[in-house]
């Protein structure tokens, strides 16, 4: 009867358990207040570390330095990109006048190329986005943890019992062993009882030999 693999049902059944323990983990990540702040934070987190990663692996700061250094590089202007000129700068002083006359500050871009991507905030998602990213993060992450405890586990157990072929060599070996020496020991046997036959050959030699002598000295 071929047994069953126990361990594996079982570690099905543990992989069935902790994904509902993942789909519990994000219900009470919407639905308890302390969790639901907690999952919010670290949720923006985490999507403030995907966006700067997402975009240092899209960004070419070499390019954009280029792209950057020819804009600003002294061209000769026609008479339209002057005027278009003057009256972008226009613009800009009477924002900059009424900006100073309610007393808010022009919003002016900070955009750096060469600045860092890790040290730059993106606009942050909304609360309940953000709670599901972090509970998404938190189900997969407990789901990994069971799938990583279990192959461990079935990792140690395997390096802990023998190698079926290492076992099966060893007892041939032995029985190499076993045979061998009962060849020698027979060998030997066969040897005592040649020299057991020699020696009443020579026995029969000499009788032989004294009553051809004996027959002689009668006649």
């Amino acid at each position: 009867m071929v047994p069953l693999p126990l361990f594996k049902l079982a570690s099905l059944f543990v992989r069935h358990i902790s994904k509902y323990g993942a789909n519990r983990i994000k219900i009470q990540a919407h639905e308890h207040p302390s969790l639901r702040r907690i999952a919010a934070k670290y949720g923006q987190t985490i999507h403030q570390i995907t966006m700067r990663v997402s975009v240092a692996s899209m960004r070419d700061v070499a390019a954009e330095k280029r792209a950057k250094e020819k804009a600003e590089a002294p061209t000769v202007k026609t008479a339209e990109q002057v005027k278009a000129d003057e009256e972008k700068a226009a613009a800009k002083a009477a924002a900059a006048a009424k900006a100073a006359a309610t007393g808010t500050k022009e919003k002016v871009s900070s955009y750096d190329p060469s600045r860092s991507i890790w040290t730059r905030k993106f606009r942050p998602i909304p609360e309940a986005k953000a709670v599901d990213l972090f509970a998404d993060v938190l189900g997969d992450a407990f789901v990994l943890l069971v799938a990583g405890g279990l192959i461990t586990y079935e990792y140690v157990k395997s390096k802990s019992k023998p190698d079926q072929n290492t076992v099966r060599i060893e007892e041939l070996a032995e029985l190499l062993k076993d045979e061998e020496r009962r060849v020698a020991e027979l060998e030997q046997v066969e040897k005592k009882q040649q020299l057991r036959v020699d020696v009443l050959e020579q026995a029969l030699e000499l009788l032989k030999s004294e009553r051809a002598s004996g027959k002689l000295k009668t006649a």
